[in-house]
This record gives C-alpha cells, sequence and structure tokens, in this order.
C-alpha cells in the first residue's frame, strides 16, 4: 500500500488518506516573518527594511543529538535544499556538524563538555529520554532563556508552536528550548488558512467508520452511494459535508442499523451471509472501535484532563464498561462476527474482499478494497461515514500531543547574542510558509517544477508521483534533500522535521479528483468537518515515573484484558457471564497496580503544575 506523502496518521499507523493539500499561495495571512523570498530569487544579503532581521555573518553549526549513539550516514544523493538554506540564513549545518555520543551516554557526555566548558552550539533533546540532561543545563545556566527573543527573531517559532505547548515545556516558567514534533492547529492558530488549515485540520483525525454503499441506501435512502459521490465530486470540484451526511448519530443508531442489514439477509457473491460488524482480529480491535465509539485519545494509554485537573484513563471508566457492554450485545446478537476471536487476519481478509461485512473501520486501504471488488464484478462500494459515538461525559475530547515525547531544541550559551539570534532565525526560517515552500519544492533555480496559471508540479512525472502518492522511484524527494521524503532516516542537515506541518507535500494545486473512487475526497470532507482541537497530554512528562503504567498499558495490562478477559465478556452467554469476565479483567489491572499508579501520576502532575503557577 502506497501512503501519500501528505496523509498524517490520527493515532494509528494504518490509516490512508491520499488526498494532497491545496495552494499555500492563496493564504492571505503574512507568515514569512523576517525572510525574504528565496523562490522569487531575492538577495539574502539586502539590508534590512522595517526592523528586519538580516544576518551579516557565516555560522557553521555543531549540534549535539543528546539520544543517538551513531550519526546518520545516508543523506540525499543532490540535496537542492540546504545551500538555498544557507544563503539565505548565512547558517551552515550539514550532516558531518552532527554530534553524537559514541558509547558514551547522554549524561555522560554532557559531563565531559561541562568539565571542558565547550558545549555545541545546539543541544537537540528527546524529552522522553533526556529530561535529566534538559534539567542539568538549565540548573547550570548553560542554555540560553529565549523568553526575550521569540518575538523578533523567531516570529514563526512563536507562532506555530501552540499555547499549550509552549506551557507545558517551560522550565521555572521560562522557556529554554523550542519543543518540536508538536504541530499547530486551527484552534490554537486560528489565523491559519488555506494549505495549513487543511493540513491542521486532516491531522487532527476524526471517528470514521467503513460500510458497504449498498447497504447504507437501503437502510438510508438519503445517504449517497459511491457512485453518487463519485458524480457529486465531478459536478462541483470537491465533496461537502453535506455530501457525506448519513442518518446514523449514536451508537444506538449503529445497532439500528446492524440489525437492520442482519435483516436484510443479503448474500456475496460467493453464497454467504452477510455479517454486519467486522471487528479484526488478534486484539487489535481495541484501537479503531473503541475510538469509533467515542474515546479519543484515552483509549490505550493515560491522558491528563486539563479541565477537570484529573487523569482519565478510558479502559478504568464505567463509560468504557458500556462500551463492552454494547460489542456484548451486538455478539450476543449475531450482529458481530462469530469467528471474530477465532478467526486469522488471512481469514478476516478473505471476507472484506468478497465484500461479507456491511461495516468494517478504515484502518486499512479502502481504495484497494473498492478495487478489488470492482475487478470481482461486484456493483457496490465502501464508502466512510462519521462514526456514530456518545459524547463520553468522563473523556477529554481532544487530540492529544506529548509535549515531551518529541525533541527540543536548546542554544547553548556557548555562543555569544549574535549568534543565538542568528541561530533563531534560522529556525524560524524553516517554520515559516516560504521556507517550507523551499523546503517542498526546493528552488526555481534548481528546475525541478514550473509553474503555469499560478499552478506548480514537478517536471518529473515520477517525481510528482512520488510527491503526489508515495510511488517509488530512483529520483525520489529524499534524493533532492525535499520535506515529505524519508528524511526522519536520514537526519539532513537542517532540522526540518522539528514540526508537523511541513512533513507534507505542500502542493500548489490540487491532484486530480477520482471520481470513480473518490475515498481521498471523502476522506477530506469528514476530517475538515470533524476537527478536534489538540491538548497538551502532561502524563507523557512523568509516565516514566510510575513503573506501573508499563505493564498496565502493555501485553501484562489492558492488551492481556482484551485479548482474555474482555474477550470472553463480549462472547459470554449471558449478562452474569459478561460480568463475571469484566470483573476478571478489572481485578488483572488492579492487581498491576492501577489504583498507585493513577495517584501516583496524578501527584507528580499536580505537583508540576504548582510550580509553574498552574
Amino acid at each position: 500500500m502506497k501512503r501519500s506523502a501528505k496523509a498524517v496518521s490520527s493515532g494509528a499507523a494504518l490509516m490512508v488518506a491520499v488526498s494532497l493539500l491545496s495552494g499555500c499561495s492563496g493564504n492571505g495571512n503574512d507568515s514569512s516573518g523576517n525572510h525574504k523570498s528565496a523562490n522569487q530569487g531575492t538577495n539574502a544579503n539586502a539590508a534590512a527594511t522595517d526592523g528586519n532581521y538580516v544576518p551579516e555573518k557565516d555560522l557553521n553549526l555543531k549540534v549535539w543529538y543528546t539520544w543517538a549513539d551513531t550519526a546518520p550516514t545516508k543523506g540525499p544523493t543532490e540535496d537542492v535544499v540546504s545551500p538555498e538554506i544557507k544563503k539565505i540564513t548565512k547558517v551552515n549545518f550539514t550532516q558531518k556538524d552532527i554530534i553524537v555520543n559514541n558509547g558514551v551516554t547522554g549524561l555522560e557526555r554532557l559531563n565531559m563538555y561541562l568539565a571542558t566548558g565547550d558545549l555545541p552550539h545546539v543541544i537537540y533533546a528527546q524529552r522522553s529520554s533526556s529530561e535529566d540532561i534538559i534539567k542539568k543545563l538549565v540548573e547550570a545556566d548553560k542554555v540560553w532563556n529565549l523568553d526575550d527573543y521569540l518575538a523578533k527573531y523567531a516570529p514563526n517559532v512563536l507562532k506555530r508552536v501552540t499555547k499549550d505547548a509552549w506551557d507545558s515545556t517551560k522550565i521555572g516558567g521560562k522557556i529554554y528550548g523550542i519543543p518540536s514534533d508538536v504541530p499547530a492547529n486551527t484552534t490554537n492558530a486560528p489565523e491559519l488558512k488555506g494549505s495549513m488549515f487543511e493540513k491542521n485540520a486532516s491531522g487532527n483525525g476524526a471517528w470514521q467508520l467503513v460500510v458497504r454503499d449498498d447497504i447504507l441506501k437501503a437502510y438510508d435512502p438519503s445517504a449517497k452511494t459511491v457512485a453518487e459521490l463519485g458524480d457529486a465530486l465531478k459536478k462541483n470540484g470537491k465533496l461537502t459535508y453535506d455530501d457525506m451526511k448519513v442518518n446514523m448519530k449514536t451508537p444506538d443508531d449503529l445497532m439500528d442499523f446492524l440489525q437492520k442489514s442482519k435483516d436484510m439477509n443479503m448474500k456475496t457473491v460467493n453464497g454467504k451471509d452477510v455479517v454486519p460488524l467486522d471487528m479484526w482480529t488478534q486484539g487489535w480491535w481495541i484501537g479503531p472501535w473503541s475510538q469509533a465509539w467515542g474515546f479519543a485519545g484515552g483509549s490505550g494509554g493515560p491522558v491528563w484532563d486539563d479541565e477537570k485537573n484529573s487523569l482519565y484513563w478510558a479502559p478504568a471508566t464505567a463509560d468504557y464498561k458500556n462500551y463492552l457492554k454494547w460489542l456484548h450485545t451486538a455478539y450476543q446478537n449475531k450482529l458481530m462476527d462469530q469467528e471474530t476471536f477465532t478467526m486469522s487476519d488471512d481469514q478476516r481478509t478473505s471476507k472484506l474482499n468478497n465484500g461479507q461485512y456491511a461495516v468494517t473501520h478504515f484502518w486499512q486501504d479502502i481504495s484497494a478494497l473498492n478495487d478489488t471488488l470492482k475487478k470481482s464484478g461486484e456493483k457496490f462500494q465502501y464508502r466512510l461515514i462519521q462514526a456514530p459515538a456518545n459524547p463520553i461525559a468522563d473523556s477529554p475530547q481532544y487530540d492529544f500531543q506529548d509535549p515531551r515525547g518529541g525533541n527540543f531544541i536548546m542554544i547553548s550559551k556557548s555562543v555569544p547574542e549574535d549568534e543565538l539570534k542568528q541561530i533563531l532565525n534560522w529556525i524560524d526560517f524553516q517554520y515559516s510558509e516560504e521556507g517550507e515552500l523551499l523546503m517542498a519544492w526546493g528552488p526555481e533555480s534548481a528546475g525541478l517544477w514550473e509553474e503555469k496559471d499560478g499552478k506548480r508540479k514537478f517536471k518529473d512525472p515520477a517525481l510528482d508521483q512520488n510527491a503526489l502518492l508515495g510511488t517509488q522511484t530512483d529520483k525520489d524527494l529524499a534524493f533532492y534533500g525535499l520535506s515529505g521524503g524519508n528524511l526522519n532516516q536520514i537526519d539532513l542537515g537542517r532540522l526540518i522535521y522539528t514540526h508537523e506541518t511541513i512533513r507534507g507535500y505542500k502542493s500548489v494545486y490540487e491532484t486530480p479528483k477520482n471520481v470513480d473512487n473518490p475515498y481521498g475526497e471523502e476522506w477530506n470532507a469528514i476530517t475538515q468537518a470533524t476537527v478536534r482541537p489538540i491538548k497538551m497530554d502532561l502524563t507523557g512528562m512523568f509516565i516514566n515515573q510510575v513503573p506501573e503504567w508499563g505493564k498496565l498499558t502493555g501485553e501484562d495490562g489492558v492488551i492481556g484484558c482484551m485479548k482474555n478477559e474482555w474477550a470472553k465478556a463480549i462472547v459470554a452467554d449471558n449478562d452474569a457471564n459478561f460480568e463475571k469476565y469484566y470483573e476478571a479483567g478489572m481485578k488483572r489491572l488492579k492487581d498491576l497496580g492501577l489504583d498507585k499508579a493513577i495517584a501516583d501520576l496524578t501527584t507528580l502532575i499536580t505537583d508540576y503544575q504548582a510550580s509553574i503557577g498552574k
């Protein structure tokens, strides 16, 4: 399965959204900050105007990756981007300038630096593994406090990183580093428009189900089939949320749909009975189905509800028991595949390819499934619907981001103030709209793209398809050092993967619409209409200090419950046995220290909040 370079995972690596961002040139917001346009051939050495910062000298950086033991060895073959960044910012940073630990721990490497007083310019730390390093650098006054510099020298960084991310990563109430791998979003950055809105909207995801369109049409005549969605797409150039609407809002509605689809007594082409509900197999149903039922973020790990100042872990709540009871009812009424907990993944896939399920989930390649059904001569297709979901009273309904699960960029005091400003300007360029365009397309001088009537595309059709759909080619995005390629593995000599919004392919035109199989447009229509605000989840800062959580969220804990006690509860022959097996699962969790884990993590978070005045 080829993934779009633009597609963003919403808590699931298998979610596919083959769709493209529309033109960023239409963004009316001036987000280029202090930088002159590289794509327009502007002189990078031009004098400052209106107080804009312009670098005056060349600066060769050294950057310490605190978590890395060995340096990357592979880079782009023809990097067309890094020389342009250097030209504009006068900062030179290549792979040879990456410093790693080479067999010692990060803390041991730090002690060596403190002994010599010669720290590298930039310290690039992982909050999940380098908290002791960060703390020691701040306590020793070896890194710059950035509070007085961001607004002037890194306005794009200041704007694009969410307020919650800044607040959650302050140390003593002050900013000592830039939290990365944290997306901006339309809630915290309402000025985002055009491609930026679409990127962040789809990034937040939505609860979705996938249904057979012929059964859906029989249940709800107002619902559009895939062919009708294709007609609407062809006519209007896009799908709207109204095109996607169906009369199914709650789990009770979904149960009604499952029952009525069973009562239709429909058969597949091979004569098999259509099964209303596909649950997937081998325990993995915990993810797609708990989210579809309404649990956002909290279905796997614990999260901090910042509004209620309390810890939330979905599997430990009464709401989750109700969810399991709903599944139990579906199984008892033969609305769920009766072989869910015994069949192999291959057996399930065979059923799916025959259209044997009325409802499945979106953690799979639905476009490929529809192509398979077409080749088999089937007239129906699978389409997306917004998943019916109860509003979970105790569940924070957010897209959670861990401010300390990603990376943290600090600037050491081994550099003087003028170099601090230049380094911030260098990072800021990579957060700017102009910088993103450069990193997505390369400079005009590289000759990789052409623009006609305000629309840009790569000249090489193979490169264009690689950028759009992830199609393999020898000279791909990574070959030229463009964003959207396999840059995380390459570790280029720039920090371009430090925030989410540049990971996609920033096209200034739309992909041709696939009216025969408009699944990607269905995805866009739903995800952009169901944006969840992003919240910083404070549990990531402290969860490693509570060892019980490792077991509770792993195979011994909730995954074990799903595959054993709670699977038995779902298939139990009566309600009494459901209760017995449900309580057995809860006993498993309590025996692993659930109550202590919740109390200890709550204490750590509340103490931290008190320390920063929250």
